[in-house]
């Protein structure tokens, strides 16, 4: 072989002093040939070759099989400097094959060298087989084996660093996506926030819609009471007296009529004045007839008083309670103060809880919920059963008694203005109306299911604003 010298590009470029800061990673070379010769050769036309200013590291294999085991016991290997024919005239190709489609290395540099030329031309062998390069053993002087192995190990490293780069990049994007997921999860909490926000902020526009609503039923109320209470205090005085008149009227007519001391004129006279306005019957009736318009009376007065609740203006502003002790307690008390023995009633009470509500009025469709399930189950003495609980930011209230029941088809009716199943003498039957629109009023909803012979719940649900 021809011991050519180097070109001086190589000498000027490629030569540059070791830093000895951190030991210098040489490039690492598999010599595969079935000659010793060559591998002498070779290392020793190498053994000045510097490549950005790294030396070489030399493996050598002398067969198909011993190239395939260093090779699987190395991955840092830049370029196989590898022989076509050896233990067969096709050994070389087979490795090629073996490396790339076995192992799978695709950024190893691969020339092959042959000391004599096959039967399949160069450029066949380069679209064929995947190499890099094809010599012959002839050309390869020191000047073209160094610059064969710049170009190869340049390659080498340029993909290198584009596969650091490749991995920096899909590295960075996992990273980049990462953090997309990281804000767009901030994004969507924060989302969340201004949701649960506007939500606040809708139910407190909504309280105050319904705090103003109920300000107005009560302001009218309140003034339909006034114009009622009045004509109401007079007539029921008024008729108090037209009675008491009428009973004195009726036992002056009796004396008259009865008098012996009377002229047989005078006798036939009251008797015809008696069958002309059939006074015996109008006097003997007035007092059915004025115990009715006393009941009539009654009546409006009993209605008045079940819109008492709203009379007052403070009653329908809203406030922030602690529903137990400022509610629920209240109306114990009430019930007690009622004559209700409170020994009948079994109350299960949840975790303490503030909450936002006009506490007269929810104090008052308490009340009337309970005692309306008392009065229920009052022929049979039977207890009830209260009993409070939160689920999803709501107050729940079960209010049940087992008492005879409403039929299904009546069941609808319940929250009807004066409709009642009981004695109207009592009850005018807006309990339960007035109950239900302030339950409403706080933006809750008051349901009824009941079961004829088994008993009834009643069941509440506030949310807890």
């Amino acid at each position: 072989m021809n011991q050519q010298q180097p070109l001086s590009f190589l000498s000027v470029s490629e030569h540059t002093a070791p830093t000895t800061e951190a030991p210098i990673q040489p490039w690492v070379v598999l010599v595969v040939d079935d000659e010793p010769e060559v591998h002498d050769v070779t290392k020793l036309v190498l053994s000045s070759y510097r490549f950005e200013s790294r030396p070489l590291e030399l493996l050598h294999a002398y067969s198909k099989n011993e190239a395939l085991a260093v090779l699987k016991s190395r991955d840092d290997i830049a370029l196989i400097l590898l022989d076509v024919i050896m233990e067969s005239e096709e050994a070389g190709l087979e490795c090629v094959q073996c490396i790339r489609e076995e192992l799978g290395y695709r950024n190893v540099r691969i020339v092959l060298r042959t000391g004599q030329p096959g039967s399949i031309p160069e450029h066949e062998l380069m679209l064929r087989f995947d190499i890099n390069d094809y010599k012959n053993k002839t050309d390869l002087t020191k000047s073209r084996l160094f610059t064969l192995l710049t170009s190869s190990l340049r390659s080498y490293r340029d993909i290198k660093r584009l596969e650091s780069l490749t991995e920096a990049l899909t590295s960075l994007n996992e990273g980049l996506e990462e953090k997309v997921k990281q804000r767009t999860h901030e994004l969507e909490s924060s989302n969340q926030a201004l949701k649960d926000a506007y939500n606040r902020i809708a139910q407190q526009q909504q309280a105050l819609i319904q705090s103003e609503k109920l300000a107005s039923v009560g302001q009218f109320a309140a003034g339909v009471a006034h114009e009622i209470n009045n004509p109401l205090a007079y007539l029921k005085s008024n008729l108090e007296f037209v009675q008491g008149a009428l009973v004195k009227l009726y036992r002056a007519w009796q004396f008259l009529a009865n008098n012996a001391q009377l002229s047989p004129d005078s006798v036939n006279a009251l008797h015809e004045i008696e069958r002309e306005y059939q006074l015996n019957w109008t006097l003997s009736e007035s007092d059915d007839v004025m115990a009715e318009m006393h009941a009539g009376l009654d009546r409006i007065q009993l209605i008045v008083k079940e819109l008492s609740v709203f009379f007052e203006s403070n009653q329908t502003q809203l406030q922030l309670v602690d529903f137990h002790s400022q509610i629920l307690d209240s109306v114990m008390i009430n019930l007690e103060l009622d004559g209700v023995n409170l020994g009948l009633i079994e109350l299960n009470r949840c975790e303490p809880l503030e909450l936002h509500c006009a506490p007269a009025l929810l104090e008052h469709s308490l009340y009337c919920l309970i005692k309306n399930a008392l009065e229920s189950t009052g022929r049979v003495r039977k207890g009830i059963h209260v009993k409070t609980m939160v689920e999803d930011e709501t107050l729940i209230i079960d209010i049940s008694d087992c008492g005879e029941g409403i039929a299904e088809k009546l069941v609808h009716r319940v929250f009807d203005p004066f409709y009642t199943t009981k004695a109207s003498d009592n009850h005018v039957g807006l309990g339960l109306t007035v109950a239900s629109n302030i339950i409403k009023s706080h933006g809750g909803q008051l349901s009824i299911k009941s079961t004829v012979g088994v008993g009834t719940i009643a069941t509440i649900q506030l949310p807890i604003i």
